[in-house]
């Protein structure tokens, strides 16, 4: 009878089966890489072209130019560091590569535009310029699911954004490789400030590792030309901000857990 007992006392009640709580990471670095989309920085309809100057005046008659320039899509990595000292509420830092290089467009619009006018805009249109924009931010994270196999989890935060080409100037080549200034950038600016809201999910792959995917919204503030210049090449400017679209995936390693528990 007391070995009966004994027996019985081992074994669970029914309903009552012992569940495994998976372990709750708190310390995380993330290593991603995704694609961003671009954004029409500014467009000038019509903009007097002088193709030679002497004396500091105007030599030739003005041809007009419809110019453009916009922000091309591009890849971007980073690494971040998230730390939750609790379930759900936590912070992140990340640094990132944006790319983002800018794209110009130019167009010959009067009838008969002299020679430098021509070749000028053809090597104007489609060029490229790398802006090497990279950007810094700080940011909530508010996760569910922290013990599960998969969590979803919201962001936002605010940044910087740092790059070494100008939005503004711009300078265009002829045939023969002589430069000429279009547009002056007499202020550069080379800091934006941005703000992230962005969405996503990580999924365990073990007991170290994650599988993380996210959309956000970059809203990040950027000069730009706001009107066509008069002699001294320097145009009216203005600042608003651009939104991109960001979609990345990555691999979460996670340094430091709460271990899991069994009821």
């Amino acid at each position: 009878m007391l070995l009966l007992l004994g027996l019985l006392a081992g074994v669970p009640a029914p309903g009552r089966a012992a569940v495994q709580v998976g372990p709750r990471p708190t310390l995380v670095l993330t290593l991603v890489a995704g694609v961003a989309d671009g954004a029409g920085l500014w467009t000038v309809p019509r903009q007097p072209f002088c193709p030679v100057y002497s004396s500091g005046s105007c030599a030739a008659p003005s041809d007009t130019l419809r110019l453009a320039r916009e922000q091309s899509s591009s890849i971007t990595i980073g690494a971040a560091v998230s730390y939750f000292p609790g379930p759900s509420v936590g912070i992140q830092a990340e640094m990132a590569y944006l790319g983002l290089p800018l794209r110009d467009a130019c167009a010959v619009l009067n009838l008969s535009p002299s020679q430098p006018s021509r070749q000028l805009c053809a090597n104007m249109q489609g060029a490229s310029h790398s802006t090497g924009a990279i950007s810094f931010a700080a940011s909530a994270l508010v996760r569910g699911a922290s013990r599960g196999q998969l969590s979803p989890y919201l962001r936002g935060g605010v940044g910087l954004v740092t790059f070494d080409h100008s939005p503004i100037e711009l300078v265009g080549v002829d045939s023969a490789a002589n430069s000429y200034q279009v547009f002056i950038d007499d202020s550069p600016q080379r800091i934006a400030v941005s703000f992230i809201a962005g969405a996503g999910f990580t999924m365990a792959l073990g007991s170290a590792y994650r599988f993380r995917l996210e959309a956000r919204d970059a809203m990040t503030r950027f000069q730009r030309v706001t009107g066509a210049s008069d002699a001294s090449l320097v145009p009216p400017t203005g600042a608003r901000f651009f939104h991109h679209f960001v979609l990345t995936m990555g691999l979460d390693v996670v340094l430091e857990q709460k271990r899991g528990r069994r009821y």
